[in-house]
Order: C-alpha cells, then structure tokens, then sequence
C-alpha cells in the first residue's frame, strides 16, 4: 500500500518537473516512480492539461482557509470518530488535489499563469528594478552611469561603465589625467543605487561589488595603506580579491566587516533597526561598535540588533536570492516579504489593516517578473485581495 507521505512527495516531484527546477537525481526518481506507478503517471498527464488547471483553479480562488482550519480543529477534537483509510483510486484523487495546490501555491509554479495577457490579470503593471546607478566623483561631479558614458582615467585608473557593471582599473596611462582628475582621485566616490535599480562595481583591486537597490557604497579610486576600506548604506553582495596583508572592509552603522578573500553579503539599511552579514565562502570577523567580535563560516548569518551579535545557520539560497535571481521565502512574513519588494520594484505598499502584514508564506518568486506575478500568488494563497494605483499597492482582506 502506498504510504500517504509519498503522495506529497510526487506532488513536489511533478512540480520541479513541470517548473523545470529538478535536477537530475530528481528527474531519474520521477522516471523510476513513473514505471511503477501508472496512477502517478495519468496525475502527471492531468496537471499538464490547462484547462484541468483552470478549473482547479477556478475552485481553489473560492477555497478559504479559515474555514478549512475551522473544520481541522473539529476534527482533532472528535476523537470518537475511527480513521479511515482511503482506497489506492480515492488516494490518488487526493493526490491529484494534492499536486494541483502545491502546483498553485508555489510562486516559482506561475508559468501558466504568466502565460495569460497582461489584460487578463492587471492593465496596470509594474516591472522589475533595472540596472541604474549615479556615481558621485570626488571633485563633487554626479554622473547618471546608464545615461552618460563614462571612460576616464583618474590617478592612473581607469574609471568606465559597460552594460551594468563600473569598473576602476589600474593601468598606466596618464594622458587623461587633469589637475581636477588628480584632485578628485585624493578624494572617496560614491555609487548609489535609487530605488528599482542595481548594479556591479568592480574595485580598484578587483574585488566584485552587487549593490542592491536603495544602497551606496562608498570607496577610493585606489587603495592605500594597510586596509581596504569601504563603507555600506543598504545591502551588497561581496567577492573579495585576496591579499593576506591588506584585510578587506566593510564599514556599516551596525559595525565592520573584515575579511582577506571571500565571498558575503550584507544587508544593513539605514531605515532598518537590524543587520545582516551572510557567509558564501572563506571567513570574515564582524565587529559591533562597542567592539563585540565573532568569526562567521561558510553558512552562517551574523544578525546585529540593538548592540547585540549573534550567530545561525542558514539556508544561503534564502539570504542571497536578490544575487541569485530568484527570492526564496520560508515562512516569512508578508510585510518582511513586501518591505523588500517596495526597495526593488520602487513601490509602496498599503495595508487594509497592520495585522496583514503578519501572514506567513512560503515558495519562490523570481527576481526579474513583473510585481503583478506576485500579487496574483498572493491571491490564490489566501483570502486576500489587492489593488494597484500607479506606483501604489493597497493589499486587502477579500472578506
């Protein structure tokens, strides 16, 4: 008899496959499970037909959870009633089910969807950040990178900008150079990054920058001195050039970061009370202003709040998805998840009542859809509603 735990099993199976997210292991299991199961096989046949989707999701709009919770909890409590246990046909009708909600639950699931005219979910839609930065030069002078071209030398650097990535590159050439390059060269430049934007900055050394939106980072055209110093306002994601004498850091309002060659991110925005240093490879010492230390390996997440440091391990897929391209959230928060998709897609985001901002969701969503993708998952994943007013979100309670 199959064990119930497998059904939800081959639901998660079925939709790596149909997402094109499973690898290879995942893909010769589905295979071997396939064989042995011709049941699975007619589910997977069904969950491939659209307009089988379209009337399970049809139903699943009208589904509420509320009341699905309501009916469990009666459940539990009559504990005079005997179990059943469901006939292999009956099983696999559930596990049809089964398949379909976690097919429309997952965020990463909405090709169908995305598959629809804009007209048929919202007219009014709202894209994903692009690449946009201003460089603000010493010498005072802001230049907007994605509308002006910039290719100069600066002190014996040269300071250009192609296809999203402004790059300081040693080199020996000084015809360029001015008195005013010469002059601006003693000073730090600044790359911020607005709302709705991101960008690449690769050092003078060669260590790689991703700045996320809402961020600057502040840095010299050339090192010098015993450390690399760079200082954060926002989140950025870091791929350190090693050299064991010149300790690499990062300077935030929580405190520093130092590290010789190794790859982190940092999450530490002005208008947010806590900080967030999460460790890819190496190992990096973070240090609170107050001079409490700690030493984070590949992993592990360092949060700093309020003055106090502390440590966990962590699903890096989770931390750094902005990098990676596709946000992966478990068991977060809506006003957590939003709060980061105001910063991206340059929106704000208004609630019915504050106590929405506390519902929890899980799946993945990627970076570079629309913010309308989102929304429409928000709407099959509960009760709530939402409506879109040019650049502003208004999130509901449908009921």
């Amino acid at each position: 008899m199959k064990k119930e735990k497998d059904i939800y099993r081959d639901a998660a199976l079925i939709r790596k496959i149909i997402c094109g997210e499973a690898n290879d292991l995942e893909k010769n299991e589905f295979e071997k499970r396939i064989k042995e199961d011709p049941d699975l096989e007619e589910v997977y046949k069904q969950i491939q037909d659209k307009s089988y989707l379209q009337s399970h999701f049809e139903n699943y709009r009208k589904y509420s959870w509320e009341k699905a919770y309501v009916r469990f909890l009666q459940q539990i409590q009559d504990k005079s009633k005997p179990s059943r246990v469901l006939p292999i046909r009956r099983r696999w009708t559930v596990a049809s089910v089964a398949v379909v909600a976690v097919v429309l639950i997952s965020f990463s699931t909405l090709h169908y969807y995305q598959s629809k005219t804009q007209t048929e979910l919202h007219t009014n839609v709202i894209n994903p950040g692009t690449k946009k930065a201003k460089l603000s030069l010493g010498d005072g002078g802001i230049i907007d990178v994605d509308k002006q071209k910039v290719d100069m030398i600066v002190d014996g650097v040269r300071v250009r900008y192609r296809e999203g990535v402004l790059s300081y590159e040693p080199t020996n050439d000084t015809r360029l150079q001015t008195k005013e390059s010469a002059k601006a060269a003693s000073q730090a430049n600044e790359l911020f990054i607005p709302r709705g934007g991101e960008n690449t900055l690769i050092l003078s050394d060669g260590t790689k920058v991703r700045l996320n939106a809402s961020s600057k980072l502040t840095y010299p055209i050339r090192f010098t001195g015993d450390r690399r110093v760079v200082t954060l306002e926002g989140e950025a994601y870091f791929d350190v050039s090693k050299d064991e004498k010149h300790p690499f850091v990062v300077q935030t309002r929580f405190g520093e970061i130092v590290a010789l060659g190794t790859s982190f991110n940092v999450s530490a925005y002005n208008d947010a009370e806590t900080c967030y240093t999460t460790l890819i490879e190496g190992k990096v010492q973070l240090s609170t202003l107050d001079k409490q230390t700690l030493i984070l390996l590949p992993g592990e997440q360092a949060i700093i709040s309020n003055g106090e440091i502390q440590k966990k391990l962590v699903q890096i897929k989770e931390s750094i998805g902005w990098v990676t391209g596709v946000y992966t959230f478990d068991n977060q928060s809506l006003g957590d998840i939003m709060t980061t998709f105001e910063k991206w897609y340059d929106i704000d985001v208004h609630y019915e009542v504050p106590a929405l901002q506390q519902i929890t969701y899980s799946g993945n969503i990627k970076r570079y859809n629309t913010i309308n993708v989102f929304l429409e998952a928000l709407e099959l994943t509960g009760d709530l509603g939402y409506k879109i007013e040019g650049k502003n979100i208004w999130i509901y309670n449908k009921k």
